[in-house]
């Protein structure tokens, strides 16, 4: 009995680190993303959108008919990416260079999937309105994250050959 305790109390401890260490590293990276000028990125992401979609744009703004949308650093798929890395760099498994792969093979798909995603957003704001696409902006970020999570278990538990989430602390 005592040593059943014993393994849940370990379990926990390696969640706790695991939170720790996640929490850290999105924190960090993300307050990077913040402050790091990435206006050059945003204009670019703006203009290519509004080009798809026959909007007008001036620098990171795409402009509808009821309103504008604002292309920021947190649109650019980033966000996304520092989730990733914060989950994959936060656990002990795979190794430091399968993460390394999976990381860079992740953020390359991440900044393309991203670009259906915003698509999809400025379609919905071009047709139904600004408010219509504040709605599934919300619904696809978490669609996204949700995504990230999964892809992110499947293709690693595949890779290690590990059966759950605890094998990876």
């Amino acid at each position: 009995m005592q040593e059943h305790a014993s393994d849940s109390m370990n379990s926990k401890k390696k969640i706790v680190v695991f939170l720790i260490k996640f929490f850290a590293i999105f924190a960090l990276f993300h307050y990077f993303l913040l402050v790091v000028n990435l206006s050059f990125f945003e204009d670019a992401i703006a203009g290519f959108q509004a080009r798809l979609l026959g909007l007008g744009f001036e620098k990171n703004s795409v402009f509808a008919k009821d309103g504008a949308f604002l292309i920021t650093s947190s649109c650019t798929g980033l966000v996304s990416t520092i989730i990733l890395g914060a989950i994959i760099f936060s656990l002990k498994k795979p190794s430091r260079k399968e993460k390394i792969w999976i990381f860079f093979g992740g953020t390359a798909l991440l900044l393309i999937v991203n670009q259906f995603r915003l698509y999809f957003v400025l379609l919905i704001g071009k047709i139904f309105g600004v408010q219509a696409a504040e709605l599934a902006h919300i619904a696809s970020w978490f669609a996204t994250t949700a995504a990230i999570i999964f892809a992110w278990y499947y293709f690693t538990k595949k890779m290690t050959k590990t059966k759950n989430f605890e094998g990876f602390l």
